[in-house]
């Protein structure tokens, strides 16, 4: 108990000596993408968005926001996001929790290894979720979307909440950064649930919808975000 007691000391020391001496955090400022989407994207029709009410009300006034919508030639849709946070780091959070509060379920969850042109390699994470919905006719079905999703840092990128705060805190001792965090994220429903004529979208299937997914960020992360750019 005594050396526990003894190492546990010592850790709180180092800390404390760390945080006293470390020099003042920069102020954040510089973020790690550019808050704007492509137009221009092969294959795709683009259209700027707007952030949903309910995003300006809860968040900070300072967090910034990048929607897009893409159709491509077949017709099928992705929406797009950007959210960059400001002066209060809450504009950031699990969106497990944002997409459960919106009535999704959380059927599967995994990191997904997205091949970037010029040899780069990005790592988003693949939300699998669903929920009921009843069509016009009253006909109930259960929706299922694909949602990948990153947190982008002035020079760092991850896909796990935890280890955001982590580089956060260890960054801002350890190398003077205060990272400006954002959040993009790409949705698409599945549509191979459905009968033709019941929804304006082609049948595709949940393989085809990630396609689609992964086919849009290799072509847009590029142009956003900055340590993927040529």
């Amino acid at each position: 108990m005594l050396i526990r007691a003894l190492i546990f000391a010592a850790l709180i020391f180092a800390t404390t000596t760390v945080c006293r001496y470390s020099p003042e955090v920069s102020g954040g400022k510089e973020a790690g993408v550019v808050m704007q989407f492509p137009m221009t994207v092969s294959g795709f029709t683009a259209e700027n968005g707007e952030p949903e009410a309910i995003e300006k009300k809860l968040l900070p006034e300072d967090t910034e926001f990048a929607k897009a919508t893409y159709t491509s030639l077949k017709g099928d849709v992705a929406y797009a996001s950007i959210v960059l946070s400001g002066s209060q780091r809450n504009s950031i959070h699990r969106p497990e929790v944002c997409l459960q509060g919106q009535g999704w379920s959380l059927l599967g969850s995994r990191e997904m290894p997205i091949e970037i042109d010029g040899g780069k390699k990005l790592i988003v994470r693949d939300l699998y979720i669903a929920k009921p919905i009843t069509l016009q006719d009253g006909t109930k079905r259960n929706l299922s979307a694909h949602y990948l999703y990153w947190f982008v840092g002035s020079d760092v990128t991850t896909t796990s909440h935890s280890e955001r705060l982590w580089l956060t805190l260890w960054d801002n001792v350890a190398r003077n950064i205060n990272h400006r965090w954002a959040y993009p994220s790409m949705m698409a429903i599945v549509t191979d649930n459905f009968k033709p004529g019941e929804i304006s979208q082609p049948i595709r299937s949940n393989e085809a919808t990630i396609q689609l997914l992964v086919e849009l960020i290799q072509q847009t992360a590029p142009k956003f975000q900055k340590s993927l750019m040529h």
